[in-house]
C-alpha cells in the first residue's frame, strides 16, 4: 500500500513538472516569438488613425550581421540638414512609426522608418526588446548618416513603446546623436513582463515567469536583466524627451518616471500627459499639443535642428 502511494505521488510530481515546463515554454515563447502584424495590416490600421501625407518612399534594406532590416527612406526636398530614425512599437511595422513624421518633415528632415528584427519584412528573429535591437538601431543610424551625408549631431531617433525603449538603449552606442524622443517606454524588460503577465493572465502566472525567462534567454541567446532602458540612460549626454500618458494601461507612466529619475537631469525632459490617451496614443489625441512639447524641447536642446519658425 505504501509503495503504491509513493508511486502515485511520483506520477503526480512528474505531471506537475510537465505542466509547469509546458506552461513555462508557452509563456517563454510568447515573450520572444509573439505573432506580429503584416505590412499590409499595419498600413490599414494606421490609415484608419490617419497616416500623414508623405511622398512615395524608397524601399531600402539595411544589413546588420545575420539580420536584414527592411525600411522606407523618405528624401525630403526641403534642405533642413537633418534626419530622423523612426522606430515602431511591439508587433508593429514601420507604418506604426509614421505618425511622428509630420513633427520633422516640415523641418526639412529626411526620414528612415524600418521594421524591427522579427517584424514586418525584416529577417525573422526572436524579439529581445532592445538587447539586439539597439545594435540594429545603431546600424540603421550609421546607414542614415552615410545615405544623407549628415553628421551625427544632425540625426535623431524617435520611437514609441518597444521602439522607444530600443532608442534609449541605443543611446550609449550613439553618444553624438542630436536627441531621442521616447514615447511610452518601459524601464526594463523584467519590470514590464512582470506587470503585463499579471495584467493579462492573473497573479497565478508569477509562478511561471522565472522559468519562462530562462527558456526565452536560452532560445534567443540574450540576458533579460540587461534589457533596461532605465540603466542605459544613466551616463548619456544625449538630450532625451520622455512622453507618457497618465492613463496608459499597458505600460504605466511610472516607467518613464523611473527612467527620468535615473537620467541626466540637465538634458532630459519628462512630460506625463493628462489627455486620457491609451498606450502610445498621445500624438493622435492632441497632435498640436504634442508638437508644441516637441518644438519646445528642440528649441532648448537642439535649436539648430532643421528648419524652424526662427530660421
Amino acid at each position: 500500500m505504501k509503495s503504491k502511494l509513493i508511486w502515485i505521488l511520483d506520477i503526480l510530481v512528474v505531471l506537475l513538472l510537465l505542466v509547469y515546463m509546458g506552461g513555462s515554454w508557452y509563456f517563454g515563447d510568447l515573450l520572444i516569438n509573439r505573432p506580429t502584424s503584416t505590412l499590409a495590416d499595419s498600413q490599414t490600421a494606421m490609415a484608419e488613425l490617419g497616416l500623414p501625407v508623405l511622398p512615395t518612399p524608397e524601399a531600402v534594406t539595411i544589413p546588420n550581421g545575420d539580420v536584414s532590416l527592411a525600411g522606407f527612406f523618405y528624401d525630403n526636398e526641403k534642405v533642413g540638414d537633418c534626419a530622423v530614425l523612426l522606430l515602431h512599437g511591439y508587433t508593429g511595422t514601420r507604418y506604426n512609426a509614421l505618425q511622428y513624421a509630420p513633427l520633422f518633415w516640415e523641418r526639412g528632415c529626411d526620414l528612415l522608418a524600418y521594421d524591427a528584427r522579427g517584424h514586418g519584412e525584416s529577417s525573422p528573429a526572436f524579439h529581445t526588446y532592445g538587447y539586439y535591437e539597439k545594435q540594429d538601431a545603431q546600424a540603421a543610424y550609421v546607414w542614415l548618416l552615410a545615405r544623407t551625408g549628415l553628421q551625427p549631431e544632425q540625426v535623431a531617433l524617435t520611437g514609441v513603446s518597444y521602439g522607444a525603449a530600443t532608442s534609449l538603449q541605443a543611446a550609449p552606442l550613439l553618444p553624438e546623436a542630436a536627441f531621442i524622443i521616447a514615447d511610452s517606454p518601459y524601464e526594463s524588460l523584467e519590470a514590464i513582463v512582470g506587470w503585463q503577465a499579471v495584467a493579462q493572465f492573473g497573479s497565478w502566472v508569477k509562478l511561471f515567469v522565472p522559468a519562462a525567462f530562462a527558456i526565452a534567454e536560452m532560445r534567443a541567446d540574450f540576458e533579460a536583466r540587461d534589457v533596461a532602458p532605465k540603466e542605459a540612460v544613466a551616463d548619456t549626454a544625449v538630450p532625451i524627451l520622455l512622453i507618457h500618458s497618465r492613463t496608459d494601461a499597458y505600460t504605466p507612466y511610472t516607467h518613464s518616471e523611473a527612467i527620468y529619475a535615473n537620467s541626466n537631469p540637465a538634458t532630459t525632459v519628462l512630460h506625463i500627459t493628462d489627455w486620457g490617451s491609451a498606450h502610445g496614443r498621445d500624438i493622435f489625441t492632441d497632435f498640436d499639443a504634442y508638437k508644441q512639447m516637441v518644438d519646445e524641447f528642440l528649441a532648448q536642446y537642439a535649436p539648430d535642428f532643421g528648419i524652424s519658425d526662427g530660421r
